[in-house]
């Protein structure tokens, strides 16, 4: 590509990218082929995700990371990981698996009372449209 997608660009990249995105999760609402909002939104989320500088643009690298994350296999998220420094690492999230183990251990140590994460868990939230299912 010649050069970064970006807001208000149109055409056959832009409608690729669009369903790149929806293919990884991302709701994406603008017209086909017209970077708008909804597109610009989810590359965010993208970005935002994987620790990356959040521009809302799509160059080349950002392009071809999105296309290999398509198939993102357990030992590429791993490594993904292990190539990250730690304050990237906060903004991965982790897995359901290690979610429960991080609530029992809260509970165990004293630290978060049972009663206190059954209501938040009841509690209603808001759900987010451009946000990805977790992985």
């Amino acid at each position: 590509m010649a050069r970064p997608l970006k807001m208000f660009m149109r055409g056959k990249s832009v409608s690729e990218l669009q369903g790149l995105l929806r293919s990884m999760g991302y709701s994406v609402e603008d017209r086909p082929s017209m970077f708008g909002a909804s597109t610009r939104d989810a590359v965010k989320a993208f970005q935002r995700q994987r620790g990356l500088k959040i521009t809302g643009q799509v160059d080349d690298a950002l392009l071809q990371m999105m296309q290999q994350g398509q198939t993102a296999s357990p030992a590429r998220c791993k490594a993904s990981v292990e190539n990250h420094s730690a304050s990237d690492v906060a903004s991965i999230a982790v897995n359901q698996a290690q979610l429960d183990a991080l609530l029992r251990l809260l509970v165990r140590k004293g630290l978060l009372d049972e009663q206190e994460l059954k209501d938040e868990m009841e509690r209603v939230l808001p759900i987010s449209v451009t946000q990805p299912p977790l992985v």
